[in-house]
């Protein structure tokens, strides 16, 4: 690809990308005056105003609420009203000390409707008596992986009528590797160690509550019951109970099941080699967070069957490559390098013998929505010290709702409609790229 080609997809990008962040957060941003978070602030009516959810269309909501006051117990909330009509779930079990469930019927979620054009949704708390705040913690939608994106994005609280607080909540499964669920969003009014001493007295410890199981309902069956984001892909990953004895074998990425006959193509490569040459934007870094070689079987090819060099020498970081751990944010399982345009960053694999290599996955730089701009964008495959082709990487998403795996297959036979089996894995189905 030349290099006016290059520039040419980074100017579209960038205006597609200015424009989508314009469309996302133009709301929040007119209204985005400065709000300095006070001391202790008094009053007896909370409003929480719910400007943005984590993508999903037609649902916004909320595992639940805790608010500490002064004296470090619970503020009592007399009376809890919203705007919305359409919701499921009930307004009082935003405000129940059971914080962590995937039972839909114990979290509240809102319909975002057409008479709420500005799409805020209100939720209005009314405290038995007048109180002073000092922490208020949010636990945001949690009812599946997927589901997170109807979580609340960006928030914004009012005082009896006095902004005291606006900005962005954590996504319920975006913070870890193994989706453990990082929940808690909690906003400090005080600094003050003895109230925050008192607090802890009443405070319910995540780690002391068992997570509530729901009777005879696997995780799939629940994303297939609640239609929220139809369009989603929903996932079969399901964690084994801890009185369940288990044997870690390692699972291929396509199952013996799904196992073919080789194809009548074969390319036979011995050493490929990847030329980084620009990435999405990141000033002086590069990174992948992980890549899989398959066969013309559709197996995966062992690691122990090549070797990898990597431009920067760092064997410890090129190791990370193919650690297996592909659908994560952490970025201790992710290679990152120092990049300069002027001097593009390589991998070089190199087979002990000779393999029939069908297709390279590829997962980009995942770390967070920032540090994806650090992901690989134009790159060039060589086979064999032979120029292969000119490829394009997709960006990475940020987050972990579904494996954003590329899948670059190296038969020119195979068409843009066909699509490599994939098994049931530690990670869903991903996207399918054909060159």
């Amino acid at each position: 690809m030349s290099e006016d080609g290059i520039k040419e997809i980074e100017e579209n990008t960038e205006k597609v990308n200015l424009e989508s962040e314009m469309a996302n957060d133009g709301e929040v941003d007119e209204e985005n005056d400065d709000i300095t978070i006070p001391e202790l602030p008094e009053g007896k009516i909370l409003e929480l105003r719910l400007l943005s959810n984590w993508g999903d269309p037609n649902y916004i909501g909320l595992n639940s609420v805790e608010i500490f006051t002064s004296t470090g117990e619970r503020a009592v909330v007399e009376n809890i009203t919203t705007n919305v009509t359409e919701y499921t779930g009930n307004l009082e079990s935003l405000l129940v000390e059971r914080i962590r469930c995937k039972d839909t019927e114990k979290m509240w979620c809102a319909k975002k409707s057409p008479e709420n054009p500005d799409g805020q949704i209100i939720l209005r708390l009314e405290f038995k008596e007048s109180c002073k705040l000092a922490l208020v913690r949010f636990w945001n939608y949690n009812a599946s992986r997927v589901h997170a994106q109807i979580g609340v994005r960006y928030l914004e609280m009012n005082l009896d009528g006095i902004g005291i607080f606006r900005g962005e909540l954590e996504c319920a499964f975006s913070a870890d590797s193994e989706f453990t669920p990082i929940m808690g969003e909690t906003v400090l009014f005080t600094t003050s160690e003895s109230i925050l001493e008192l607090i802890a007295v009443h405070d319910v410890c995540l780690i002391n509550l068992p997570e509530e199981p729901i009777a005879n309902t696997t995780t799939l069956e629940l994303l297939k019951a609640d239609h929220l984001t139809p369009y989603r892909p929903s996932t079969c990953e399901e964690k084994d109970t801890p009185n369940t004895p288990t044997i870690s074998l390692p699972a291929p990425k396509f199952p013996a099941a799904l196992s073919c006959p080789p194809t009548g193509y074969r390319h036979d490569v011995k050493v490929l080699h990847l030329e980084l040459l620009t990435n999405w934007g990141m000033d002086g870094l590069i990174g992948l967070t992980g890549m899989e070689l398959v066969d013309d079987r559709n197996q995966l090819i062992d690691e122990s069957q090549f070797t990898v060099v990597t431009s920067d020498g760092n064997k410890e970081q090129t190791a990370k490559l193919f650690n297996g751990r592909n659908l994560t944010r952490d970025p201790q399982d992710m290679w990152l390098v120092d990049f300069d345009s002027k001097k593009p960053v390589t991998i070089t694999i190199t087979f002990h013998e000779i393999v029939a290599l069908k297709a390279i996955s590829i997962w980009n730089y995942n770390a967070s929505f920032e540090m994806s701009y650090a992901g690989v964008k134009a790159s060039k495959i060589y086979v064999n010290g032979k120029l292969f082709k000119n490829i394009v990487f997709r960006k990475a998403t940020g987050f972990v709702y579904f494996d954003y795996v590329q899948d670059i297959v190296l038969d020119p036979n195979m068409t843009e409609n066909e699509h490599m089996p994939k098994g049931i894995s530690q990670s869903i189905g991903g996207c399918k790229w054909n060159y």
